[in-house]
């Protein structure tokens, strides 16, 4: 009897803690945000800056970005438009990049690669497409572009880093990529 009634108890607790997630999914709308705004989905968990010692280290995790993107990548960063290129390498369209670097950091949220506003390259997938629209531009990706220092939030068990990519002394582009809090 008292297994049952820990049992009863038990799942009513968790039905408890998942009501708040379990939203019914509106459908989509017609218009897509505005690009750069800073509206936060309904729900959506808030973001707060990292601190130093935090389990993946902000440093640790752009050394080996950078490590592989100078590996496999050599040459200097290039925009053309919203077109950015690594050497003789273009990732718009390729995605190799958000790939390999989603690769390096098992259970990653995913990684997207902003030229000013726009998303052009990212590892998140509806289906067989690439998400690249739909999605506010976090206003973090806009203060890397004009800082060009590196950053770091967390969010829900996630490390986001924020890297800019340098042409000279100009950033030119922002990756993000949200690694777990093990």
């Amino acid at each position: 009897m008292f297994k049952k009634i820990l049992i009863v108890v038990t799942v009513m607790v968790l039905m408890l803690s998942l009501a708040g997630c379990a939203k019914k999914p509106e459908a989509p709308k017609a218009t897509q945000p505005q690009a750069g705004t800073a509206v936060t989905p309904e729900g959506h968990p808030a973001e707060v800056q990292a601190q130093p010692g935090d389990k993946a280290s902000q440093a640790a995790v752009e050394t080996k970005i950078n490590d592989l993107l100078n590996k496999k990548y050599p040459g200097d960063w290039k925009v053309a438009g919203t077109t950015l290129s690594k050497g003789s390498y273009t990732e718009n369209g390729n995605y190799k990049i958000v790939d390999d670097v989603e690769a390096l950091f098992p259970g990653t949220m995913g990684v997207s690669i902003f030229v000013g506003e726009e998303r052009i390259s990212s590892s998140v997938k509806q289906g067989t497409e690439r998400v690249l629209k739909g999605y506010a531009t976090p206003p973090t990706v806009g203060e890397v572009m004009k800082s060009g220092t590196t950053t770091s939030t967390l969010s829900s068990g996630y490390l986001k880093v924020y890297i800019p990519f340098k042409a000279s002394d100009k950033t030119v582009a922002v990756m993000t990529v949200s690694v777990p809090q093990q």
